[in-house]
């Protein structure tokens, strides 16, 4: 079994650290016959580490000896004392969901000749007290920042992915490097199948220009029934219905509350979720068109010409 180190501080990032173990945990379930991956939290001085929900978790200290038992160390971002307090009016969450892809950093800086199995450069790397600290790592990587992006450290390679998703993209990286590009793709498509469901709900961010005015729960109904079935034709009729209105009255209520007509919501919703699924750039652009209900790829290209000025390529290109 290949031991896989997290080095951890206070204040660190729950979601992340999380959904790293999910991938972890799915990528054993593939070998049944022989476990494959164990986690291990480490950090400077061992014992309960906090997240920033003041969750407590038991870590290792971070030792020369510890870290040489290990395949490969991952290292979380240090939110540090900011992760403590989230700005509701920041768009810290937005961005931590949409960037997500892994950079190749190349190989360390160490003075060793050579590629290194696993982790064994650390017998060279200057340690403090027989531990090591958050800034021994950024003395190791310091064309990394730490305190905004997490890394993998793998031989004596890094890579680096930023944001929530982080986790899951340097562990699909060990997989790829391990075992193989095919490998890492059924492993992704299986953590799709896992996180559809909640990337596709996505509707506080997707609705929140349409449901910050104490909407009534007619309206509020409707719109949820809007995103959950954009794959669909949505008329006005089927929400009037929902809401046991007339289509006239419907129209009225809901252009009072939001602001817009239905049909410019449903058009607007159903451009905005196609945006995020471009962002983050795990299906193709057909299949983004058809499971947001575009009639075709010049039906969502148009959509993206009218509400953000540009294409979906020119999005994914970013």
């Amino acid at each position: 079994m290949k031991k896989i180190g997290c080095f951890i501080c206070n204040g660190f990032n729950m979601l992340t650290l999380s959904r790293l173990s999910t991938a972890l945990d799915l990528a054993n379930s593939i070998y049944t016959r022989k476990m494959r991956y164990q986690l291990i939290l480490l950090s400077s001085e061992g014992g309960t580490v906090y997240s920033a929900c003041r969750l407590a978790v038991e870590s290792h200290i971070a030792t020369k000896e510890m870290l040489l038992t290990l395949s490969c160390l991952f290292i979380l971002e240090n939110l540090g004392d900011s992760a403590l307090s989230w700005d509701l009016n920041s768009s810290y969450s937005s961005q931590t969901d949409v960037e997500h892809k892994v950079r190749y950093r190349g190989k360390l800086e160490i003075n060793q000749p050579g590629s290194s199995p696993d982790l064994k450069f650390f017998t060279d790397v200057e340690q403090q007290g027989n531990r090591y600290f958050l800034s021994t790592f950024s003395q190791l990587t310091p064309n990394v920042n730490l305190n905004k992006e997490s890394a993998l450290l793998l031989k004596d390679h890094i890579w680096t992915a930023s944001g929530n998703w982080a986790g899951i993209d340097l562990m699909l990286t060990i997989i790829e490097e391990e075992s193989g590009t095919s490998a890492a793709m059924q492993l992704m498509k299986i953590v799709e199948r896992l996180f559809n469901k909640y990337e596709n709900n996505s509707q506080l961010a997707v609705l929140q220009n349409f449901s910050c005015h104490g909407n009534s729960e007619r309206i509020n109904i409707s719109l949820r029934y809007i995103r959950e079935n954009l794959r669909n034709e949505v008329t006005i009729n089927q929400l009037a219905e929902l809401a046991n209105l007339s289509p006239r009255q419907f129209s009225r209520l809901f252009k009072e509350e939001t602001g817009t007509s239905p049909a410019k919501a449903v058009a607007q919703i159903r451009a905005e979720v196609a945006r995020q699924h471009v962002i983050q750039g795990r299906l193709s652009l057909d299949k983004i068109s058809c499971l947001c209900g575009f009639s075709g790829m010049k039906s969502m290209r148009r959509a993206f010409l009218k509400f953000y000025g540009e294409s979906p390529c020119n999005f994914r290109q970013k």
